[in-house]
């Protein structure tokens, strides 16, 4: 994680950035893009990752058997594969986060950077004076709706519903080929609403000025809190009925003939003109929280009927996953459409644009001829619901969120013999969901690890660190199955 360090005179020089966690493999970077908003930068780029594979040979034993003679021959290669990395940070971070890539930068003969997003104009300069690469801008809206069209394709169960109260909170969707029709908010400093149709046919059909930004400012100034994530942490605990106006404190209940329940909010932050009382931080963040999220979802559902259509996928930063935000907006959008429209979000919803003019950079080798995968071991995952109930959890940096994609040499397609590919839905085991199938595997996983930590030493006899490097891997494999037993999802 990245270490922060209090300084009061410069945030932009108050962090050190350790290469092998933040930056990784920078040093065989090839392209850059790099999308920077009104709030927060989100850097790509494409490097090369040497590792070994194990190749199997097996030997014909049909015509005699020999004792002794080996069933199969192992032998250890060297491979090189693509990966893509990507890496979002505060914009107060820009300047100390271009100096490391330029320290750090050995092997690139890349000339030019894809840029976009507002921020791509006002810190050119910057980036053409730290970097020596020249800057090529690239249309925001193009670069959103390209890279959202290429997770919804490429990366597994990259959407989900939310449902607080089911059984399983987050309930992902397989990948599909038919993604067309849907609607895209944009949920950055100000909200974008797009509708697309195909992959060049989209427009922008509205948005609003009340967005990300607008929670950040005005929870600074309520709360005088001036980090985006502890603003969110402080909504989680707070109780936004002490600030609201709901309908039962208006009517003494619910109002029948309108549909409205009591708890429904009749005026957010409607309480907060009582005279001689005091509202904590928490509870004015929460109701702020509620606000914003309502409006959003709002919009949206009214966009979606305009449209006619009936999936809505959120992007942008603003959501990160956070409980409060995705239930307010889910509710807000089955409220007002009767369930007819579907709230989807987005496990990496900040890396659209990112995504898109690193792909505009990269058309000369056609990346639509092979398959991404996502590498999770060095991607940022979903929040916790609740931190405090799930301790295992691997630690987030409120500074740094990255998501890592490895590239196939070979386009994956569906299989042949399936009659319908797209109504296909594979017979597998949720482990998330299934608590007995889960513990059991989990079991079995933590019985076999002996066994694979001793022929991983035994397998690299004359390398003198094989064994510190195996009890690392050890280490590290039982936290990540703590995590999953006390943190499926």
């Amino acid at each position: 994680m990245a270490k922060i360090v209090d300084s009061s005179h410069s945030m932009d020089k108050s962090i050190t950035l350790p290469p092998d966690e933040i930056f990784r493999n920078l040093e065989n970077a090839k392209r850059f893009a790099i999308d920077i908003g009104g709030s927060l930068t989100k850097l790509a780029y494409y490097s090369t990752v040497q590792h070994k594979v194990a190749k199997v040979r097996s030997f014909d034993h049909t015509a005699k058997e020999t004792e002794g003679d080996p069933l199969y021959e192992i032998s250890m290669q060297e491979e090189v594969s693509a990966r893509l990395h990507f890496i979002k940070f505060e914009n107060a971070y820009i300047e100390t986060c271009l100096d490391f890539i330029k320290d750090h930068l050995v092997n690139t003969d890349t000339k030019v950077i894809k840029a976009t997003g507002g921020g791509a104009h006002k810190f050119k300069d910057l980036i053409e004076k730290k970097l020596k690469l020249r800057v090529d801008k690239e249309d925001e809206m193009t670069c959103l709706i390209k890279g959202c069209n290429f997770v919804l394709r490429n990366i597994t169960h990259e959407a989900f519903v939310y449902a607080k109260h089911a059984d399983s909170e987050f309930r992902f969707q397989n990948t599909h080929p038919d993604i067309f029709p849907y609607l895209l908010i944009n949920i950055g400093s100000g909200v974008s609403i797009f509708k697309v149709e195909s992959e060049d046919t989209f427009e922008r059909v509205g948005g609003s000025s009340i967005g990300g930004g607008t929670f950040w400012g005005l929870g600074a100034l309520l709360t005088k809190t001036k980090k985006f994530d502890e603003l969110l942490q402080l909504a989680s605990k707070g109780q936004h009925t002490n600030v609201d106006m709901l309908v039962k404190d208006i009517y003494g209940g619910s109002y029948g003939s309108l549909g409205l329940t009591g708890d429904l909010i009749a005026s957010s932050f409607g309480k907060s003109a009582t005279p001689d009382k005091e509202f904590s931080k928490e509870d004015m963040a929460k109701s702020l929280l509620h606000m914003i999220s309502n409006d959003i979802g709002q919009l949206a559902c009214l966009y979606a009927r305009l449209h006619n259509l009936t999936r809505v996928y959120f992007g942008g930063f603003f959501i990160r996953g956070h409980p409060v935000t995705m239930h307010t907006i889910t509710y807000s959008i089955n409220f007002f459409t009767k369930g007819e429209v579907q709230a989807l979000f987005l496990r990496h919803e900040g890396y659209l644009g990112t995504i898109g003019a690193f792909l505009k950079g990269a058309e000369e080798d056609n990346p639509n001829q092979y398959s991404w995968g996502e590498n999770y071991a060095g991607s940022s995952g979903l929040m916790s619901t609740s931190p405090d109930l799930n301790p295992m959890q691997r630690a987030r940096s409120g500074t740094f969120d990255m998501l890592e994609m490895d590239r196939l040499e070979r386009q994956l397609v569906n299989l042949p013999l399936l009659q319908d590919p797209s109504s296909y839905i594979p017979d597998t085991v949720d482990l998330s969901e299934d608590a007995l199938a889960r513990e059991y595997w989990l079991y079995c996983f933590e019985e076999a690890l002996d066994g694979v930590v001793k022929r991983a030493v035994a397998s690299q006899p004359d390398l003198p660190e094989a064994a510190e490097r195996a009890e690392k891997f050890r280490h590290k494999y039982q936290h990540k199955l703590q995590t999953l037993r006390h943190q499926p999802l």
